[in-house]
């Protein structure tokens, strides 16, 4: 084992981890994922690329940037995120998100708790306002029903759905 080697793969994988941390919030599973990658890149001996990343992982949380609130600090930054850009989004869609970011399910609960019935109705009808331009029926009934379903298929909950309908009573 060769250590001036291995200091110089520690440098190169720690700091390219600490300039992917740069960018935005990360969740722990894509910061291990990266570790990972990079390490995986190191022509090293498995030994080596275990001490490798041991030696990452645990100066990445000594440093501090790698903690036990990652995650929770990741999936709240996303909502906010998302109810501060002004998009369409429903728990559905948010709950997919984090799920494929690795954020464990009670800390999905817990983010999802943030995003309030009104945010999702708002949501809703920034939606329905902006399909009803291009929905074409003979009558109010069949425009009603395509943009029910349409909405539906977005993954809005029905009772949000239904009152956004009834809000638009006047179908263009």
């Amino acid at each position: 084992m060769d250590l001036n080697n291995l200091d110089k793969a520690y440098s190169r994988v720690y700091f390219k981890v600490l300039n992917f941390l740069s960018f935005s919030k990360r969740s722990e599973s894509e910061i291990l994922g990266k570790i990972q990658t990079y390490i995986f890149k190191t022509h090293l001996s498995p030994k080596e690329k275990e001490i490798l990343k041991d030696r990452v992982i645990t100066n990445l949380k000594s440093d501090g940037y790698l903690t036990e609130s990652n995650d929770e600090d990741y999936a709240s930054s996303y909502i906010q995120g998302l109810k501060n850009s002004g998009k369409s989004f429903n728990k559905i869609r948010v709950l997919k998100f984090l799920l494929k970011k690795g954020i464990s399910k009670d800390i999905m609960d817990e983010s999802l708790s943030e995003i309030e019935d009104e945010d999702i109705y708002e949501s809703v009808l920034k939606e329905a306002e902006k399909k009803i331009k291009y929905i074409k029926g003979e009558n109010n009934f069949q425009k009603k029903q395509k943009l029910t379903t349409f909405l539906l298929r977005k993954g809005y909950p029905y009772e949000t759905v239904s009152s956004v309908i009834d809000t638009l009573t006047d179908l263009q």
